[in-house]
């Protein structure tokens, strides 16, 4: 009797024990151990949030949505979730809390992205919110998209493709021995071309004339670069000319500047003296005039004699 009381005191605590073990693991899963601070965000629809869903913080568990409240305003039906978030944490006033789906299997959970602002959410406080997508209805509408780009667009490309494919195989069966025909002709041609060509321009003597002409051509061309090697020789030796004349000019360049200052000298001592050398000049010709008419007068000048007696003058002398 005793036994089988122990018995049943040993299963009792165990079974106790594995239920505070539960609620203990319980609440360590969902989030909602230790203190927390409440905040709020608006969302237009929360298709897959409910109460218990966890709350990350850049991935990180931080808390749970503790409820779910529809606003009605007017016709506009909006609903506020209320978040627990771990005491302290700290979260900027531009983050945004994010609803989303980690996995295609995964369920709904609410991400805030940490903004840079300098100031802190206060608790109690909205939080900017960004409402989740329904991968499902995304993936309907673009199916729906690729079903009437299939049928409006694709069916009639292929339709158009195989209408030309079966014109152009019309076309080539019809055509094809024309074509043929005008290829085998053409080749023809061509022979016929070679042929002409072959016997008029390609015989002996005028392959032999263009060997000629190909040689005067090289011939003309080694003429023409003796030519270039002469006139860069004689470009060089201009170029020594002028150096050399350079040189000369710098060497006597203090001589030229002498001849210019005593030319510069003798055109000041003309200037200073022009007038006693015009006046000088003017008596010289004055006294050439009375030489020339002293000679015209009497020749006998140049050869030594006297001059004649002035009628009109009285003679020195006695007499009665």
């Amino acid at each position: 009797m005793q036994d089988s009381r122990i018995n049943y005191v040993v299963v009792g605590a165990f079974v106790a024990a594995m239920l505070v073990a539960f609620v203990v693991v319980a609440s360590v899963l969902a989030g909602r151990t230790g203190a927390t601070d409440s905040y709020y965000t608006v969302y237009n629809n929360v298709g897959g949030i409910k109460y218990g869903t966890i709350v990350f913080y850049e991935g990180f568990q931080v808390g749970h949505v503790e409820s779910i409240e529809p606003i009605q305003k007017g016709r506009q039906l909006t609903f506020r979730v209320n978040m627990e978030i771990t005491h302290g944490w700290q979260i900027p006033t531009d983050s945004v809390a994010r609803a989303l789906i980690s996995g295609l299997l995964s369920a709904v959970a609410i991400d805030i992205k940490g903004g840079k602002a300098e100031a802190l959410l206060p608790p109690g406080a909205e939080m900017k919110g960004q409402g989740p997508g329904n991968l499902f209805a995304t993936l309907a509408d673009i199916g729906a998209e690729f079903g009437d780009l299939s049928t409006n667009s694709i069916k009639p490309l292929l339709e158009n493709v195989n209408v030309l494919v079966k014109q152009l195989s019309a076309s080539t069966a019809d055509n094809l021995p024309v074509i043929l025909a005008n290829l085998n002709k053409l080749s023809g041609s061509v022979e016929r071309s070679a042929a002409v060509i072959e016997k008029g321009f390609l015989k002996p003597e005028n392959v032999q004339h263009m060997d000629a002409i190909v040689a005067n051509v090289d011939q003309v061309t080694a003429n023409l670069n003796q030519l270039s090697a002469g006139l860069e020789e004689t470009r060089k030796l201009l170029n020594e000319s002028v150096a050399r004349v350079n040189k000369v000019v710098d060497n006597n360049s203090g001589n030229v500047d002498e001849a210019m200052r005593n030319l510069r000298y003798t055109t000041d001592t003309i200037a200073r003296n022009v007038d006693d050398i015009a006046h000088n000049a003017a008596a010289t010709a004055r006294n050439m005039a009375e030489f020339s008419r002293s000679i015209r007068e009497n020749p006998g000048l140049l050869l030594g004699g006297a001059a004649p007696e002035d009628p009109v003058k009285p003679k020195t002398g006695g007499g009665k």
